[in-house]
């Protein structure tokens, strides 16, 4: 019994040196850092919640944002979301759709060169809804949006990284 043991903690110890120096990370462990440490940010939507997200994330890493003075500018627009039907029920109502999330952004240097865009960032989830339970399907479908949201901030921050790193 003694020797399972010891043999199951070597398997695990193998394991985990395997994995971590290939490199392997848990989604949303690792933190990220940019070399750009001021950010000018033009909003379409000062308010809304993809704006806060982006906010948020950008002070989590350090990132100074609000300086007309900065070395970069990053323009965003208006979050865009779309829903579209993908399956239906025996009873000919919806059961599956499609939801979708995009925002176009550029990135300028401070001499006015384009970096990053016009590009529209996207991301699309699936989601099934329970006819028995419509307060529950409405409560998952903001959750949902909720981590397309935070999707879209996570992709805008690696294209940030990925420019800032070429620059």
């Amino acid at each position: 019994m003694r020797l399972m043991t010891s043999v199951r903690l070597l398997v695990i110890a193998c394991l985990i040196i395997l994995l971590s120096g290939c490199g392997f990370t848990l989604r949303g462990s690792q933190t990220s850092q940019l070399s750009v440490t001021q950010l000018a940010l033009n909003l379409q939507q000062e308010n809304s919640p993809f704006a806060r997200a982006l906010r948020s994330t950008l002070n989590s890493i350090d990132v100074d944002i609000g300086d007309n003075d900065a070395d970069y500018t990053l323009t965003v627009g208006q979050e865009e979301h779309s829903v579209r039907q993908i399956s239906v029920t025996g009873r000919a109502s919806a059961a599956q759709y499609e939801l979708s999330s995009a925002v176009n952004v550029e990135l300028h240097n401070r001499a006015g060169e384009l970096l990053l865009g016009p590009e529209i960032i996207n991301v699309q989830k699936t989601y099934f809804e329970d006819i028995a339970n419509i307060a529950g399907s409405s409560s998952e479908m903001e959750l949902l949006r909720a981590e397309m949201r935070q999707e879209l901030v996570d992709q805008l921050i690696r294209r940030l990284q990925s420019v800032a790193n070429d620059g």
